[in-house]
């Protein structure tokens, strides 16, 4: 390391409109219902691992943890 520079490290971060899943639990859908749901990112929360996915059926923003990433397609519609 140079003396006097810091590093910051931006590994984390996530690209803002990536399309996200995350796992719908047995209790919370009914019978015949999809076990994921899509959604958008659109931010972070001040608590380490949530993210705020917005669900454009519904017009609603929740923050969800556990979440699945799709950035290749978020990358590809960005540079076309």
């Amino acid at each position: 390391m140079i003396k006097g520079c810091h590093y910051i490290y931006v590994s984390h971060f996530r690209i803002f409109g990536a399309i996200v899943y995350f796992h719908v639990s047995k209790d919370t859908r009914k019978r015949l219902e999809h076990t994921t749901k899509m959604g958008v990112f659109v931010g972070y929360t001040e608590t380490p691992h949530n993210y705020r996915v917005y669900f454009p059926s519904l017009r609603v923003t929740v923050v969800r943890k556990n979440v699945k990433f799709n950035e290749e397609k978020a990358m590809r519609c960005s540079l076309e």
